[in-house]
């Protein structure tokens, strides 16, 4: 009777606690998709294979977590051993996975975040308004606007670039329209140093990513630590079902 009642209390957690495992896969997938969109309007000037993957990597693990937690109930409730196997074993690979992506991407935390510096560097001074080059144009733009930022580690960095050279100069202006913290032309003319933003956009950018990758670790953390309790509850209840249900 004892064995019974604490088999059935086992189901129930184990139910209770792949639904909270689901909730936990959808927050997972809106986490990473949130963290995609917004890295999407800086994407001609983030890493391909750092910050974005880690998103991409989140949206990955949300979707099998929704998944594995639905073998999960299915198990408990049907009382199959083998269903009860294949979501512990499931589990353990998504935790393994999760722990070695997660040492890859703090080992090379640096060299993607310095990567961003040198591509802001070289867009700037070389990209900006040039044909053909479009799509890092407005990347700047928009960057320069929404993180408050100016020129590479500060304004004075448009003086240097193409852009100056063929246009900035002859106009009058230091910076693009996009330095301004109030939107105008010629905001940058006349030494008008008030007007612009002072902080430089390689470090604006480099914040912003890692607000982001530590948001993304930080659901990680949580999703293992659920991970973990689910392959407990799961061997647990595997014990408590008499050989005769395998």
């Amino acid at each position: 009777m004892g064995l019974d009642c604490g088999m059935r209390c086992l189901k129930f957690l184990l139910c209770v606690f792949n639904l909270v495992f689901w909730a936990a896969g959808i927050a997972v997938m809106a986490v990473g998709i949130f963290a995609r969109v917004s890295a999407s309007n800086y994407s001609a000037l983030m890493e391909e294979g750092g910050f974005k993957s880690a998103a991409n990597i989140l949206i990955a693990a949300g979707a099998l977590v929704m998944i594995i937690g639905a073998i999960g109930c299915c198990g408990a409730m049907k009382e199959k051993k083998w269903l009860l196997l294949l979501y512990a074993f499931l589990v353990m690979m998504i935790f393994i996975l999760e722990i070695a992506s997660g040492i890859m991407a703090y080992s090379q935390r640096d060299k993607v975040i310095g990567r961003i510096e040198h591509t802001v560097n070289k867009t700037i001074t070389l990209d900006y308004g040039e044909n053909g080059q479009e799509k890092l144009t407005e990347a700047v733009d928009r960057v320069q606007q929404e993180l408050k930022c100016c020129g590479v580690l500060s304004p004075a960095d448009w003086m240097k670039s193409n852009w100056y050279k063929s246009t900035g100069h002859g106009n009058k202006e230091d910076t693009p329209e996009s330095c301004c913290i109030k939107k105008e032309a010629k905001c940058s003319a006349q030494g008008k140093t008030d007007a612009i933003y002072k902080e430089g956009c390689s470090q604006a950018l480099q914040d912003f990513a890692k607000s982001k990758m530590a948001v993304i670790g930080g659901i990680g953390v949580g999703i293992a630590i659920l991970q973990v309790m689910g392959i407990i509850f799961a061997i647990c209840l595997y014990r408590s079902i008499g050989y005769e249900k395998i």
